[in-house]
């Protein structure tokens, strides 16, 4: 008793993984679960129906194409347009096939971010790296200027004043004014524009 895929019984059989396909669908031959045939027993029932001598397709080795990379063996067509799996599961077969589907993993998980990215720039939730820095940018020199105008508009009053504490108070006061008149949303709203 010898499991076989679609195709590999197909090969087994000398005939087209279209002619085993039918032959399922018929009836002709029993797929045992996961997908996988029992070569021993299908020969017989298959012969048994007469089938067989009418799908048999002469491959000389001559005329055999070579198969393809494990990669791409891994799937085939049912006649009802589902897909089989043709290859061991996860874990299981060879190292091709098993580094073919971490880079496919990869590919479908570096596509989703993408597509997330672009949604998420679509909405308007993100903006290019450039313009956050010449928000940033303005945003900081807005600040520079408003904390680096106090002293010009101080002098004069700190000059005036001889007592250290009222200097400091006067000073502080003026920074948190210079600070606090700084407002965000219009410095943003001014780059929308």
């Amino acid at each position: 008793m010898a499991l076989m895929g679609y195709r590999e019984y197909s090969r087994h059989a000398g005939v087209t993984l279209r002619a085993v396909q039918k032959a399922i669908e018929a009836g002709h031959i029993k797929v045992q679960d996961g997908k996988k045939i029992d070569s021993d027993q299908a020969d017989r029932d298959w012969r048994n129906s007469g089938e067989i001598q009418r799908s048999i397709v002469s491959i000389t080795e001559s005329e055999r194409r070579p198969a393809p990379p494990a990669a791409v063996r891994n799937v085939g067509a049912r006649g009802d347009g589902d897909l089989v799996d043709d290859e061991p599961a996860e874990g299981e077969g060879d190292a091709t096939t098993r580094e073919y589907r971490a880079h496919r993993a990869d590919r479908e998980k570096y596509s989703a971010l993408k597509q997330k990215l672009e949604y998420e720039q679509l909405a308007g939730e993100l903006i290019p790296v450039e313009d956050a820095k010449r928000i940033a940018s303005t945003t900081f020199r807005g600040i520079r200027d408003s904390v680096l105008n106090v002293p010009a508009r101080l002098k004069d009053q700190l000059a005036a004043l001889d007592d250290p504490h009222a200097c400091e108070r006067l000073v502080e006061s003026a920074l948190a004014a210079a600070l606090a008149s700084i407002d965000i949303g219009k410095l943003l709203q001014e780059q929308d524009d």
